[in-house]
């Protein structure tokens, strides 16, 4: 991140006067030269600042100071020692020998073409012209002196401190500036605070509110999502990267911005707690004020932590004041929404409120930021129920994120924690934000919480291994497992085997109840008015929970009543129900002071503890009294009303769990209805499979059933095969809760229409729900049964899941592998053959002929070893220090091998051959060929070795001659007299030759005159796109055009696929676009290849050099059809037509795409949403999105007023 203008990021010289920097200087050379005598600043000083005498020899040091950032800072000095030039002329007279010139001015460091070699350059010439060495102590140098200055020394100048240096000066200097010591008292007390807030665990009902933080603490794992900029570049049938435990990598992460997505549960709010925690320990004195433990993890750059709750900050965008303990009841009047919304604004206000009222202001709020590294943890965006409000709270957080990118120092860390976005509400940019989710507790992660648990409640000995028993037998069953898999149910399920023992529900509703009912007995036992008003007590808190989830929504209040709203709130509801008024204290007492449901965080307010819990009791009342005074009432309505709006989701889950067993087929019912009514077709499809993987409809099979069949459609496929995906915590349905009939009726569906554009997401959902045994048994089975096209489909099939590793040699001997196509998808499917056998060589050669450069190299075979080692995507990966091939996601393959995976597969071949010994060391980068082109070209030369010229050793050479000659020099072994093509073609010879002649027309010409064989004039073509300059293309346009006619259609797009990897990659330099657009001129292929080079691979352009209807036609190359792809979805968005629709409709339902967002809803989009199968994913969620955005509901307290759910 920048920091100010002129600054390098480790002092803030530009905030001291020319005085002070001057002063500062001086002392600096006083600390490492304690002769030096230092001139007075202001004076007059003849061209010295201070002098340092030894004997006759001085050395003189003269200051130079700017606070302006500067256009050129070689000009500047160099002026300024020109202006010094009779000075410096009198002071060699007199002695000096030596000259010093000390600047506040950053240099660049740039080898030969930076400011300090040049500046460097300059001086020689200074030197020799007055007679005297001169040297310059840039920014840097004057760093460097600073940090190894005493502390005494900085603090003197505490206006340039920033990051751990201003800390450290606010905690450990005896004497502050008046200002500063404002700062450190305001800064030291918010810390206090929400130490105090944050050390305890907050969830009292679970007998957790006594207990420390730190005593519960488990690090729940994480996978990374999405990183910044690269959101939607990943395919959404690819796996996530695992990160470890949230905490540890949020501690240790250099993304400065991050976004959380966990399900309710999952731990989110105690992520943020945790990391706030450390970093206060780090700052806070241990001085017996601070209570909890101080047994912290030390950060490695501590950092000023701030944690806001952004239900708080929805409040305050509304005109409330969340920080006040004033009663308003907000029905009264109308809150006018606040003009500055600001983060900074509202951090003013809140490190007042958690200071004990000192005073806080903007400016102050903009220098903390600047001089502090800041963990700043804005908690709960899903808990902003009003779509306007977190739409405008996402461009805050966006904006606010944007000016700490340009006005700190100190690269702050932002972490945002949300649940999974299933309805496209607003969430800050992925153009910014990493963005990972945590995961389901792992079998490791359960027991440790187990033991910590038990601990913290002082169970031992016998009793504990009881619970661990119990723990254990329980944990075989998959639904306990399931309700096992996040914190807070595992921590309800705990509490109810610690009291009952093995009876404990195996469903998530039950589960709840369960406890609330076992809660609930044990303070009956011990508070007799609970016991006597229990039924009362029961129904006003499910009451408060549907008050308070309503208002969040309706008012956009923060989740919290006031001590005297919540008091008028039980006797509205008790005058409202006819019951007596007069309980209104003994039930305020009952549901606040008996440990409850409610608490108290903030002074003079009542919340419930966690939001799941609010969300439960709730449901409890919709379920309970909607509709309770209405004759033949529809329950379904009420879950209809729930499933289409985003705020309500886990409630409907909660109300769903509710159901009797004749009560579930109008609930499936009301899911259909919803489905046909489409106004929100991802989240509706993802409730039904919430309420089947909860169980809701396993007490009825055919009811269940039907269920299954409404998330088996295509869209339903489509949607849910990238949310299994995309967020790690959608729950997986177990066999018994329509697992097994989905398995199966997608399997049907398979094999009706192997070939379907679904298949391969089909067969992702059916990873999820089925054991690979049994899948593989079945697909050999199918595999078996049909023949010809349909037999290479089912091939193809198996791919995902390497399914032919397991075909035997007598099933091998079976296939019909006639065909080229056939042999191209057993290497896919990981078929085996026998070794020597001709059906050996001909998928080697399919290796080697680059027909199956993206496959993975599934099982142990030659041809899927060599992928394993050659594979064009690792010899891409290797140019970048990040590891990833492409810089764009296009579709085409990225999975990374592991060095174990790779050294096993070079030790098989070498057991095959002792050739690949060779092949061996040329992978490497040897002695001598560091930052050289070596590994490629020598690669390249070990396969010709073996197997003679081949597609996939070219390809290889000329990802090598691609490489960027700022960072790999030309080396490689090259054969005295041999040819870069032909029946002999040496590759090294070709790597080199491309990178000489880049600019050379002639060469080109004569090449292509001279080898005029497939493979030669194949290789010709990848290089001219690959290596040559502007003028060398656009003169060999027609040359190109001569390759792709003569050239077979396998070989011509194995070279347009090759073209696609490398323009996607971002590996070759940037065609022009008069380039592109001659190639255009000439046929629409010639056009797409030109434009693999030519467009910028982050970003989709418009390509208005194609007509619409070229940039449809070559859909048929598929993902090498990309750049068109990207163009027409530009243009859709621009200008959306049916003709622009069909173009995208031709490069399929495989072709990938970055994020994509419609601005505006269109006639088109429903079109799309009918017809799944035949457009890209991107475009079908795009379209979801748009519909979702645009569906539009009115608050769900509305609803039931305008229906008469409640006579209240």
């Amino acid at each position: 991140m920048a920091g100010d203008a002129g600054q390098s990021g480790r002092y803030l010289y530009n905030r001291l006067s020319e005085k002070q920097f001057q002063q500062l200087c001086n002392s600096l050379l006083a600390h490492s030269f304690p002769e030096m005598t230092c001139y007075p600043v202001g004076h007059s000083d003849g061209g010295r600042d201070a002098v340092r005498r030894t004997g006759r020899r001085s050395v003189v040091y003269q200051v130079k100071w700017t606070s302006k950032p500067l256009q050129s800072p070689l000009s500047w000095l160099t002026e300024a020692i020109r202006g010094e030039a009779d000075d410096i002329r009198r002071l060699v007279e007199e002695g000096a020998e030596e000259y010093y010139l000390m600047t506040s001015v950053a240099g660049t460091a740039v080898p030969l073409r930076g400011t300090m070699d040049k500046l460097d350059k300059r001086l020689e010439e200074y030197s020799a012209e007055f007679g005297i060495p001169m040297h310059c102590w840039w920014q840097a140098d004057i760093d460097a002196r600073v940090d190894a200055a005493p502390a005494e020394l900085k603090w003197t100048y505490q206006e340039m401190l920033a990051g751990v240096d201003a800390v450290r000066y606010l905690r450990e200097a005896d004497s502050l500036a008046a200002k500063d010591q404002e700062l450190r008292t305001l800064l030291l007390a918010v810390l206090a605070t929400q130490w105090q807030e944050d050390v305890k665990v907050k969830f009292k009902q679970a007998e957790l509110e006594a207990h420390r933080l730190t005593d519960l603490f488990i690090d729940v794992e994480a996978v990374q999502v999405s990183q910044p900029g690269r959101a939607g570049m990943l395919s959404h049938l690819k796996s996530s990267e695992a990160l470890g435990g949230a905490a540890a990598y949020l501690l240790a992460t250099k993304k400065p911005l991050t976004l959380v997505r966990g399900e309710p549960g999952q731990g989110k709010s105690t992520l943020g707690q945790y990391l706030c925690q450390v970093h206060r320990a780090a700052f806070l004195p241990d001085d017996g004020y601070r209570p909890g433990d101080t047994h912290l993890p030390t950060p490695q750059l501590p950092r000023l932590p701030l944690r806001l709750d952004l239900r708080d900050y929805a409040a305050w965008l509304g005109g409330e004041d969340p920080f006040s303990d004033f009663d308003e009841d907000p029905r009264k009047k109308a809150r006018r929404a606040r003009k500055q919304g600001s983060l900074e604004v509202y951090l003013a206000e809140f490190l007042s409120a958690r200071s004990g009222g000192l005073s806080a202001t903007v400016e102050m709020v903009r220098d903390v930021l600047l001089r502090f590294p800041m963990l700043i943890v804005l908690d709960g965006l899903d808990e902003m129920a009003q779509i306007q409000t977190r739409t405008r709270a996402v461009k805050e957080i966006d904006q606010f994120a944007a000016r700490l990118g340009v006005n700190s120092l100190n690269v702050p860390q932002v972490v945002v924690t949300t649940r999974p976005n299933a309805s496209g509400m607003a969430e800050p940019s992925m153009d910014t934000f990493e963005a990972i989710a945590l995961t389901r507790l792992s079998p490791s992660l359960r027991t440790e919480y187990l033991r910590k648990w038990a601990e913290a409640h002082s169970i031992r000995g016998r009793d504990r291994r009881d619970l661990e028993r119990t723990f254990r037998q329980r944990s075989a069953e998959p639904h306990i497992v399931q309700l096992a898999d996040n914190p807070m149910q595992l921590t309800i399920l705990l509490y109810l085997m610690r009291k009952r023992g093995n009876s404990v529900p195996a469903a998530r509703t039950e589960l709840y109840t369960s406890y609330m009912e076992t809660f609930l007995d044990r303070e009956a036992a011990k508070t007799p008015a609970v016991d006597e008003y229990r039924v009362d007590l029961e129904e006003v808190t499910a009451y408060l929970g549907w008050h308070l989830q309503s208002l969040a929504e309706s008012a956009g209040r923060n989740g919290q009543l006031a001590t005297k709203a919540l008091r008028k709130a039980i006797l509205d509801y008790l005058f409202g129900v006819e019951k007596q008024v007069d309980l209104v204290d003994a039930l305020f007492t009952a549901v606040t002071d008996r440990v409850w449901a409610l608490t108290s965080k903030v002074q003079g307010t009542f919340e419930f503890d966690v939001q799941p819990l609010r969300e439960y009791f709730a449901a409890r009342f919709l379920n309970d009294f909607a509709g309770a005074d209405v004759r033949a009432f529809d329950k379904s309505t009420v879950l209809r009303a729930l499933v289409r709006r985003p705020y309500w989701l886990n409630t409907s889950r909660f109300y769903a769990g509710f159901a009797k067993p004749n009560e579930l087929a109008g609930l499936v019912e009301a899911l259909e209805e919803e489905l046909e009514e489409g106004v929100r077709p991802l989240q509706v499809r993802l409730a039904a499979w919430m309420l089947l993987a909860d169980g809701v409809f396993s007490a009825r099979t055919r009811t269940q059933r039907n269920a299954v069949d409404l998330i088996s459609d295509d869209l339903s496929v489509r949607l849910l095969a990238h949310t299994l995906v995309s967020d790690s915590e959608t729950p997986v349905l177990a066999p018994d809760r329509g697992g097994e009939e989905l398995a199966e009726r997608l399997k049907e569906q398979l094999a009706s229409d192997p070939d379907s554009a679904l298949t391969f997401e089909r067969v992702a959902i059916v990873k999820q729900l089925q054991d690979r045994e049994t899948f593989n048994s079945w697909w050999q089975a199918r595999l078996f049964a049909d023949s010809g096209r349909r037999q290479v489909a089912w091939l193809q099939l198996g791919a995902s899941v390497k399914a032919g590793v397991n075909v035997a040699p007598d099933g091998v001997a079976k296939l019909e592998l006639s065909e080229n196509s056939a042999v191209v998808a057993a290497v896919g499917a990981g078929i085996m053959p026998d070794h020597g056998s001709p059906l050996e060589d001909r998928m080697i050669q399919a290796v080697l002929d680059g027909q199956c450069s993206e496959s993975e190299g599934a099982g142990w075979s030659i041809a899927a070893d060599l992928l394993k080692l050659c594979a064009p995507q690792h010899h891409l990966r290797r140019a970048f220090e990040d590891e990833q091939a492409y810089q764009a996601d296009v579709g085409h393959r990225d999975t990374p091998v592991s060095g174990s995976t790779r050294q096993t597969a070079m030790r098989r071949l070498k057991e095959r051959d002792s050739r690949f010994d060779h092949l061996q060391r040329a992978l490497r980068f040897n002695k001598g060929q560091s930052g050289t082109s070596s590994p490629w070209g020598n690669t390249a030369r070990a396969l010709s070795d073996i197997y003679g010229p081949c597609w996939l050793a070219a390809e290889i050479a000329i990802i090598g001659a691609s490489l960027p000659t700022d960072r790999f020099r030309t080396g490689v072994d090259i054969t005295p007299g041999s040819e870069p093509f032909g029946e002999a073609a040496d590759y090294g010879r070709l790597l080199q030759d491309i990178r000489f002649n880049r600019s050379k027309p002639e060469w080109w010409a004569e090449k292509f005159v001279a080898h005029d064989d497939p493979l030669s004039r194949a290789t010709w073509a990848l290089a001219l796109l690959a290596g040559a300059t502007d003028k060398v293309v656009l003169s060999n346009l027609s040359n190109l055009d001569t390759v792709a006619e003569t050239l077979s259609d396998r070989l011509f797009r194995t070279m347009v696929e090759a073209s696609s990897r490398l323009g996607a990659s971002g590996l070759t330099r940037r065609l022009a676009d008069g380039v592109l657009a001659a190639g255009v001129d000439i046929s629409p292929v010639i056009g797409l290849l030109v434009a693999h080079h030519a467009t910028a691979v982050e970003r989709p352009a418009d390509l208005p050099q194609f007509t619409t209807q070229a940039l449809g036609d070559v859909g048929k190359y598929g993902t090498s059809g990309w750049p068109a792809l990207r163009a027409l979805s530009m243009r859709m968005i621009a200008s959306p037509s049916e003709e622009v629709l069909e173009g995208i409709r031709a490069h399929g339902a495989a072709s990938v795409l970055p994020s994509l967002a419609i601005p505006r809803a269109t006639v088109y989009d429903s079109g799309i949403l009918c017809s799944p199968a035949d457009f890209p994913l991107e475009w079908v969620l795009a379209a979801e999105r748009r519909v979702s955005q645009d569906a539009g509901n009115e608050p769900l307290e509305q609803v039931a007023a305008d229906n008469e759910w409640f006579t209240l």
